[in-house]
């Protein structure tokens, strides 16, 4: 084989596996949507933040993470159930959010952490975080009761002074109201016994500490924080959904039986096969000069016909034999292929483009020596040497 066969068999194959990877890609996108994959893998996340390793489900960090995601930690179901979280969403089934910007994360997480008996934010943080005790309102309520004992007495007794039950009365109403405004606290988003675990109290305290009990700067740490872990996040998801890609290729490589190293074979013997499918390419290449701007499914399906009324004359379909048989060999070539669709549509697309440059490039070499002029007649070249 010339070099130029060689190039052409390669970009025969890498044009296939475009073809295939578009196609999962399209599978792949109606899966996650369907299933609100994004966002399953963000609660995740968040849920490590928020989460020590007990309170953690382990099945949330592997591929099935994609279509379920299970918490059981109070601190994550009341951050999910906060107004500023809740309502981020959609209504229905995938009803989280697969997007949390950092200030409303921080926002979110201090309005929990302030929840308290203190008439302060900041005693309320630190009383949440193990800082400072919490507020003991028994105390608060005992003096109330003895009030109202005392101004019992005294409005009893016949020679009470006015004066003296006017500023006991002023003094329990003031009392029952502080009472009120320490203990009525409850909001519809917060969850009976909400804890927060040992490993994330420690986290947060120490987070607190470095803002010196400045709300504001507590904020932007928490948000920095969170800022770190969606890194991670997205590096989670991006992994899971290769690890993905790969299960929904090999589905595809053996219901089609695209065997990658039966394909090598037949297209290094077949030279009309691999003009036709650079051709093929070239075409691709053509209509989609600003990069992969639809590969909608109508468009796939057009392309996939094409190369099909084609490549019939060969018995073959998208570059598969009809008659190809089950071989040992067959095992291998799906998983070459699986492995090939988990690279995904972008990276066989730029590797496309850069090989039909490089087949621009190529000449077929013409013999030196001999012109052929106008006349059809051939004349020698001759070298002048000195």
């Amino acid at each position: 084989m010339t070099g130029l066969a060689v190039l052409d068999v390669f970009i025969s194959l890498v044009f296939l596996y475009l073809l295939y990877s578009l196609f999962a890609m399209t599978i792949i996108e109606t899966i996650t949507s369907y299933f609100g994959s994004r966002s399953k893998n963000l609660i995740t996340g968040i849920d490590r933040l928020l989460a020590d390793d007990q309170q953690s489900n382990y099945l949330n960090h592997t591929i099935l993470n994609l279509f379920w995601v299970k918490t059981i930690n109070p601190l994550t179901k009341a951050f999910y159930r906060h107004p500023s979280i809740k309502y981020l969403g959609s209504k229905g089934i995938n009803s989280k959010p697969s997007y949390i910007a950092k200030d409303r994360f921080g926002s979110t997480l201090i309005d929990l952490l302030r929840k308290g008996a203190y008439l302060d934010d900041i005693h309320n943080i630190s009383a949440t975080l193990g800082i400072i005790p919490e507020y003991d309102s028994s105390k608060l309520a005992s003096e109330i009761r003895n009030l109202e004992l005392e101004l019992n007495e005294l409005t009893q007794a016949t020679e009470s002074e006015n004066e003296e039950v006017e500023r006991l009365t002023e003094k329990l109403d003031f009392l029952k109201q502080e009472l009120f405004q320490r203990t009525n606290k409850e909001h519809p988003w917060e969850i009976q016994g909400l804890s927060i675990g040992t490993e994330t109290k420690y986290q947060l305290k120490n987070l607190w500490q470095q803002a010196a009990n400045d709300k504001e700067k507590f904020k932007t740490l928490i948000e920095n924080w969170y800022d770190d872990q969606m890194d991670r996040i997205a590096g989670w998801y991006k992994r899971k959904l290769t690890f993905l890609t790969f299960i929904i290729g090999f589905i595809i490589a053996g219901l089609f039986n695209v065997d990658s190293i039966g394909l090598t074979t037949e297209l290094v013997k077949n030279e009309e096969m691999r003009n036709m499918l650079v051709e093929g390419g070239k075409t691709f290449m053509s209509d989609n000069v600003d990069g992969l701007t639809n590969t909608s499914f109508s468009v796939q399906k057009a392309y996939i016909d094409s190369l099909n009324s084609e490549m019939d004359q060969y018995n073959y379909v998208l570059g598969v034999s009809k008659e190809a048989k089950f071989t040992p060999w067959t095992l291998l070539g799906w998983l070459i292929t699986a492995f090939a669709i988990s690279l995904g549509a972008p990276f066989w697309f730029d590797l496309l483009n850069k090989m039909m440059q490089v087949r621009n490039t190529v000449r077929i070499p013409i013999s030196s020596g001999k012109s052929t002029d106008p006349s059809g007649q051939v004349e020698t070249n001759t070298k002048a040497v000195g």
